[in-house]
């Protein structure tokens, strides 16, 4: 879909519905730099990194190699009082480090926001870099820069603040996939119009059975497939389907069509929904008819 992959060092949005698998996406993403053996870093404010671990382990992964900064809620007990504190703070360690949801008591506490991220990013890459000659982190994942704004004062300006962020990942030279949702549908955050391309996850309902597709919205420096393509989440991870014909469970035209029309009505973009559902409706009219064509040529043939 992208002839060849992502071009390097430059930011990318993760988008779509909940439980589209984007967080599976973003995790096979540093998976494979892992693989290659690249230095990769986890960003984690929606699940504990104890949480992602037990989840991707059932794809048979590994993140023991991660780095991750945990900025996830976390507990912090007090033993004289029957009294439990719900906070957030940040946690640099690596994935093998992980085993449980982290206790403030056994940290330095220090206030979630998209400058603080930025703070332990750096320090971790400088950490890096004291520590091996020229090593420098290749690929990042930010899961969720959605929960990251919500975290951040709301006296801080958003706008400049991320694009101070997108532009600091930038001249890291690393590869970043953010996973983000817009807060407001009729107003398209940053980091979609400052990011250098977006990825879509669908999911929807088709009878009795979920199904998903991907496609890449937009990308700048490579062309790319620009139609919706089937996706499944098994027992390897994701799987993304090379043919748009609906063979199989695959995603017809038609269907395509109406996936990215849903996609507009929900960002508020109205005129551009009405041309994606006046496709889908004479798309799915022509396979409607090629069918019927199809049904009775067999009916002759027999």
């Amino acid at each position: 879909m992208l002839n060849g992959g992502l071009p390097a060092g430059r930011p990318y949005i993760v988008t779509g519905p909940p439980g589209s698998g984007k967080s599976i996406l973003g995790t096979h993403f540093l998976l494979e730099g892992m693989r290659n053996g690249e230095a990769c870093m986890l960003v984690a404010l929606d699940e504990p990194p104890s949480e992602i671990k037990t989840n991707m382990a059932t794809f048979g992964w590994n993140l023991d190699a991660l780095t991750t900064v945990d900025a996830t809620p976390d507990i912090k007990s007090h033993k004289k009082k029957n009294v439990i504190d719900v906070g957030t703070a940040l946690d640099v360690r690596g994935m093998d480090q992980v085993t449980d949801v982290r206790k403030s008591m056994q940290l330095r506490t220090q206030e979630v926001t998209i400058h603080s991220v930025q703070k332990m990013i750096k320090q971790s890459a400088r950490d890096l870099r004291e520590r091996v000659a020229g090593g420098h982190f290749s690929r990042i994942l930010i899961d969720s820069m959605t929960a990251l704004k919500r975290f951040s004062l709301k006296s801080e300006d958003a706008r400049i603040l991320v694009q101070s962020f997108l532009r600091f990942l930038s001249e890291l030279e690393v590869t970043t996939l953010i996973v983000s949702n817009p807060l407001t549908p009729e107003r398209l955050d940053s980091e979609f119009l400052l990011s250098r391309g977006e990825i879509l996850t669908h999911k929807w309902i088709d009878g009795n059975a979920v199904r998903r597709a991907i496609s890449i919205e937009w990308m700048r420096g490579t062309a790319f497939d620009e139609r919706v393509r089937p996706m499944t989440i098994g027992r390897n991870g994701i799987t993304v389907f090379p043919s748009t014909r609906k063979v199989g469970g695959e995603t017809g035209q038609a269907e395509a069509a109406l996936l990215r029309g849903v996609v507009a009505l929900n960002r508020k973009r109205f005129e551009e929904a009405v041309r994606h559902l006046i496709t889908a409706k004479t798309r799915l009219t022509e396979e409607m008819r090629l069918h019927d064509v199809a049904r009775r040529a067999g009916g002759k043939d027999a």
